[in-house]
């Protein structure tokens, strides 16, 4: 199951200033990026591998695919590339619904080859207050059906329309999360979450793990590894008991299931205000591991350890050296 990440927002909200970031910065990922018009996207010709009327192929091992049409289509042909690519990017049309885009992951042969990550919505700060009602209903919806929504051009507007924005978002849905963005730069460990040590497919050989997520000196993370099974309802009383503000976390585990003889894989994920448990017939792995992510300041240290001893055992790693930072605190909260 090769992950997919969702970006959508209404038009000018900052989506393909984000597209060129991430095609600059993929990190430690592959991408096949899908987008609706190559004629935005502005790739740095010492980029360009070999580039076509549909396609275009990167030197840093990204590829990026024109879908003017048909979604489906071209998510089929991205699974044909020769190439293994880690992750899909998706961008959406800016007049689009995320409900219609995510009914075609529902759908044979898409959702036995990609599985949504993530959805994540731009909001343009300087210009929602001012759009017509039909364009606001749609910006909100995008916004509603999002797992995070990141709040662009906060630069070019004073504190009292960032928070006024935010008052309009968090009235049509209250458990929307908001993260300000800086020239739509968002760190890849936000966007993709903390990469997998072990693989996503469903069937799962054993193959290679990935680095652990590093962190801004604007945001941190928390991390934790079992070396005994765990039982799923000890972990789900874990995830319950998560402080709100965990923006991004994933984890690896081998968990105890009711019924069966022997501990299985499961993929924890949890993205904005969502978060998800997904079991493999696969036997588990060795070691169980949690990676959570939060704003810095914002990572309340004293509930995670609280929400973690539902599943005695635990040992926490040190965090990684910090970076260039990339995120900036909201103004509101």
């Amino acid at each position: 199951m090769l992950p997919t990440t969702i970006i959508c927002g209404f038009l000018g909200s900052g989506k393909t200033t984000l597209i060129n970031y991430l095609l600059r910065h993929p990190g430690s990922e592959r991408l096949a990026v899908l987008v609706n018009d190559f004629g935005a996207i502005n790739i740095d010709q010492d980029l360009i591998k070999v580039e076509t009327e549909n396609r275009i192929e990167l030197n840093n091992g990204c590829v990026c695919c024109s879908i003017r049409d048909d979604l489906a289509s071209g998510l089929v042909s991205v699974s044909r590339l020769p190439d293994k690519f880690t992750r899909v990017l998706l961008e959406c049309s800016g007049v689009s619904h995320p409900a219609g885009v995510l009914r075609v992951f529902e759908s044979d042969p898409i959702r036995s080859s990609f599985c949504v990550d993530g959805v994540f919505c731009l909001i343009d700060t300087s210009n929602v207050l001012d759009l017509d009602y039909q364009s606001t209903e749609l910006a909100i919806d995008q916004a509603a059906m999002s797992d995070l929504v990141l709040l662009t051009k906060t630069d070019l507007v004073p504190q009292t329309v960032q928070c006024e924005v935010r008052e309009m978002l968090q009235a049509a849905q209250r458990s929307m999360k908001l993260l300000d963005v800086v020239d739509a730069q968002l760190a890849p460990e936000i966007l993709f979450g903390p990469r997998d040590h072990a693989p996503r497919s469903r069937t799962g050989a054993e193959q290679g793990g990935g680095a652990g997520p590093s962190h801004s000196e604007l945001y941190e993370s928390a991390s934790f590894h079992w070396t005994s099974p765990l039982a799923a309802d000890a972990f789900a009383r874990l995830t319950q008991a998560l402080p709100p503000r965990v923006l991004r976390g994933k984890g690896v585990l081998s968990l105890e299931v009711d019924g069966e003889q022997r501990p299985l894989r499961a993929v924890f994920q949890l993205v904005g205000k969502r978060s998800s448990l997904d079991v493999e017939e696969t036997e588990g792995p060795e070691t169980s591991q949690i990676v959570l992510i939060a704003r810095r300041g914002e990572l309340d240290r004293s509930a995670i350890n609280a929400a973690i001893q539902a599943c005695p055992g635990a040992r926490s790693a040190p965090p990684l050296a910090p970076r260039r930072a990339l995120l900036r605190p909201s103004v509101c909260d």
